[in-house]
């Protein structure tokens, strides 16, 4: 018996060893704790921000979701709530779009010129297709928005809210993404200032001002009311590009402006150059508005040291002659030593649109504005008429020294060609 359980002991310590069992351990034995295994979780990557707003595949397509920012985003906002309100979908031709973004203002140091993409992929809208422009505004200027039907002649106008814009695009630099999540989980109401819509059909302008005058006190368009309904009235009548560009410069367009476009079709053909911005010597004399419109179509700026300004006073102008007095500009080509002094006739513009030239200046009451719509409406029919209004005072021959003269400073050029008598 003692030999059987001997056997069956050794036996089961045979099993356990072919099992490969170990030996139980001692009693004393404190038991060790496995290391734990870190808990390694799937990283799955953020779905795409199309996935939650469809509407930003055209934007993201175009500037990579990598490099989506804040103020793309901005301008994609305003699109889309001017899409909402005017009822238009992206790439209608009857919509144009307006905005300072890109052309130089700023949101703190940020520059604002991906808000552009943001409305072009967005609306559908670009300078290709003469239906966007991009006003000239300061450096300093609110970031700012419009989109005008030229059906309904309504237009919408938002601007943003600089602090709020500056706060996240300070946040995108350690955050992109929640950055851009946020912004977009806005209302419209929080990331725009102002958000106006008004119908600004220039013949109900003009045929009903006063309305329109309080809207202006009010500063509807944060200020920009003159540029909006000048820009986009003419803008449905039909503007040029180069135009557009003259207007793009002067922020919005009046007789002035468009003095200086008939004066610049004028001299292309009667006192052309092969290289205006080479050839031309421009004297504005007394400047006005026209020299912005000389400066984006001949290139000719102070700055390239082709265009010099020279104010006439009160006294001077009554010593100009009845067939100078309304003298514009002298251009001078130097590689022909050829010059012609110009002018514009305002009495005439002003009698065949029917106005008075005072009103031009009546700053007290609507009449400024009406003025300068009501002319500027009447001139879009002489757009390739220059020669109706711009006449030609004098024609001469000139020499490098002589140049040199009209151009310095304290040199009256009218007295020295024999225009106008010494003051």
């Amino acid at each position: 018996m003692r030999q059987l359980t001997t056997f069956l002991v050794l036996g089961l310590v045979l099993a356990g060893l072919v099992a490969g069992c170990g030996p139980a351990p001692s009693p004393t034995a404190t038991p060790v704790s496995p290391t734990p295994t870190p808990v390694v979780q799937a990283v799955t990557p953020s779905s795409s921000i199309v996935s939650d707003y469809p509407n930003l595949k055209p934007l993201v397509d175009f500037v990579g979701e990598e490099n989506l920012s804040v103020l793309h985003l901005v301008g994609f906002r305003a699109a889309e709530r001017a899409m909402k309100e005017l009822g238009f979908g992206p790439g209608d031709p009857n919509i144009f779009g307006l905005t300072d973004a890109g052309y130089i203002a700023q949101i703190g140091d940020y520059t604002s010129e991906k808000a552009l993409d943001g409305v072009m992929m967005t609306a559908k809208l670009s300078r290709g297709e003469a239906n966007l422009m991009n006003v000239h505004k300061p450096y300093n200027s609110p970031l700012w928005f419009a989109f005008f039907d030229k059906r309904s002649k309504d237009c919408i106008y938002l601007e943003a809210k600089s602090d709020t814009l500056k706060a996240y695009l300070d946040k995108e630099q350690t955050d992109r993404e929640a950055a851009i999540r946020e912004f977009l989980g806005l209302k419209d109401e929080e990331i725009f200032s102002i958000i106006a819509r008004e119908n600004i059909d220039a013949d109900k302008l003009l045929s009903d001002p006063e309305p329109w005058q309080e809207k202006m006190k009010a500063r509807v368009f944060g200020g920009n009311e003159f540029s909006l309904i000048t820009l986009c009235n003419l803008w449905a009548i039909g503007l040029p590009n180069d135009f557009m560009k003259v207007a793009e410069l002067h922020d919005h367009i009046c007789p002035g402006l468009t003095s200086g476009y008939l004066i610049a079709e004028y001299i292309e053909e009667k006192f052309p150059a092969k290289a205006p911005r080479y050839d031309y010597v421009v004297i504005a004399i007394p400047p006005w508005c026209k020299d912005d419109a000389l400066i984006q179509i001949f290139e000719t700026n102070v700055g390239h040291k082709r265009l010099y300004v020279k104010w006439l006073t009160k006294e001077q102008r009554k010593l100009l002659p009845k067939e100078a007095r309304n003298v514009a500009n002298i251009f001078i080509n130097t590689k022909t030593a050829k010059g012609i002094v110009v002018g514009f006739d305002w009495d005439k513009a002003s009698k065949m649109s029917g106005i008075e030239r005072a009103w031009f200046k009546d700053f007290k009451t609507y009449k400024w504005w009406w003025t300068r719509l009501k002319m500027d409406i009447f001139l879009m029919d002489y757009l390739d008429k220059p020669e109706e209004f711009v006449y030609t005072i004098r024609e001469f021959s000139t020499t490098p020294e002589q140049v040199e003269k009209l151009k310095a400073a304290g040199v009256n050029p009218l007295v020295e060609l024999g225009i106008m008598p010494q003051q």
